[in-house]
């Protein structure tokens, strides 16, 4: 399966834990992992090179996963810039529209010629990576404030128990050069585009970590350097997905049938086909109705007529 695909199922799958009170269902693996960590590395600063270890530990697992959709998001985003004519002359219909069908029009067109190109409004992105972490979140915030001894730990010098503004604020630092990595390599027009996106993550891990303990924050700090050596392995990979695009990608120039209105929005995936499903049926047992009443009505047509008929004979 997909990652895109296994996204949903996971996302029901965590509101499901949420719901039913079992989200933090990780706190007893996880303190019973600190706890031997504490016993095996030793010293002060041992309950932290556990968070630092575990974090490793996860984000080796996903590691393919994120890879895969980094890869995704940079061959979407190469897509993108082949159709940017095409997204000029759509910008252009936007300044100049008059009417308010040309404005819709020419808001609707953009989505019409990513569609009948093939390429994903969202660039790639899925979220599936985060759901999986999240219950390695809740369990580490439960064993962190549940257990007495992890709770009172502290790793050089800060207090893992307690907020940390300095993990907060190095959080935040990290996740802005793994944002300002991305963007090596990318188009003006895109860079645009994507900048108030990538300065929203910061922003977003500062508020997170800063609210929270510091061993959550230890865990995210930890993360971000792990995704800035995944950034710097796509920057690498970049210029060979750029080719691969350039190769493969046929580009299909649809803007001015999308300005015009030509193209027509086709609603895709399992809902949609259900009701196309729906439709056809009810179709069905329509013209089934209608060619069973027009055969009644014949069928008594032709009575009348008999019986006219005869009365004419006589």
């Amino acid at each position: 399966m997909k990652i895109k695909g296994l996204t949903p199922i996971l996302f029901i799958l965590l509101i499901i834990l949420f719901v039913t009170g079992h989200a933090d269902f990780l706190e007893g693996p996880l303190t019973s992992f600190m706890h031997m960590s504490e016993d095996w590395i030793g010293g002060t600063n041992a309950v932290g090179w556990s968070i630092v270890i575990l974090t490793f530990v996860v984000r080796l697992i996903l590691l393919p996963m994120m890879i895969h959709q980094q890869r995704g998001a940079t061959i979407q985003q190469e897509k993108m810039r082949l159709l940017q004519p095409q997204m000029s002359k759509i910008q252009e219909a936007q300044k100049t529209a008059q009417t308010q069908e040309e404005k819709m029009l020419a808001s609707q067109a953009m989505m019409a010629v990513y569609r009948e190109n093939g390429v994903s409004m969202l660039g790639g992105m899925n979220f599936a990576t985060l759901i999986i972490q999240w219950p390695v979140f809740m369990g580490l915030y439960a064993a962190i404030k549940n257990s007495h001894e992890i709770a009172h730990a502290t790793f050089f010098g800060i207090n893992l128990g307690s907020q940390s503004p300095v993990l907060a604020i190095a959080t935040a630092v990290a996740y802005g050069v793994q944002a300002y990595l991305s963007l090596i390599g990318i188009p003006a027009e895109q860079k645009k585009q994507m900048q108030s996106m990538m300065l929203m993550m910061p922003i977003m891990m500062l508020i997170m970590t800063w609210v929270t303990n510091g061993g959550i924050a230890l865990y995210f700090f930890v993360g971000a350097l792990v995704m800035i050596i995944q950034t710097l392995i796509i920057i690498v990979w970049r210029p060979k997905l750029r080719a691969q695009v350039a190769e493969t990608f046929v580009v299909k120039d649809v803007v001015d049938d999308a300005l015009a209105g030509r193209l027509q929005s086709e609603p895709t995936g399992p809902f949609a086909e259900a009701m196309k499903a729906a439709q056809a049926q009810q179709q069905g047992t329509e013209r089934k109705d209608i060619t069973g009443n027009v055969s009644e009505t014949d069928t008594d047509s032709s009575k009348s007529n008999g019986r006219n008929a005869g009365k004419q004979k006589r």
